[in-house]
């Protein structure tokens, strides 16, 4: 109803898994929706808390997410990859990013200049 109207959205997801995979998959989705729904959002921030369930990450066969209105993310991710992920150029009009990311790890080969990673 308000897709078309909403500049701005705040999400803090309360939850709590046994299993972080469950976790990390439905905020994967979530995020996605909320970018495919909302063609007017400018600035998102996506689990303000930080907390380990708010964490996103991004499996290979993630839908594409992308945006040509948002302006300002502010994400947490799981590792340096997901974070790659988001700025492969998805976002083409971003110009803010505040991003936490849980783990950085060393890659082990690069390939056609493409990182591929041991994590």
């Amino acid at each position: 109803m308000f897709q078309n109207q909403i500049s701005s959205l705040i999400i803090d997801i309360v939850q709590y898994y046994e299993n972080i995979n469950l976790a990390e998959d439905g905020n994967v989705h979530i995020f996605t929706r909320i970018l495919t729904v909302s063609s007017k959002l400018q600035c998102l921030n996506f689990g303000p808390s930080l907390f380990w369930y708010q964490r996103l990450t991004f499996p290979i066969l993630t839908p594409t997410v992308f945006s040509r209105t948002l302006l300002e993310l502010h994400v947490s991710v799981q590792n340096f990859m997901d974070c790659l992920y988001l700025l492969d150029g998805r976002f083409d009009q971003l110009r803010t990013f505040y991003i936490h990311i849980n783990h950085i790890f060393l890659p082990h080969k690069i390939v056609d200049h493409k990182v591929h990673c041991s994590d």
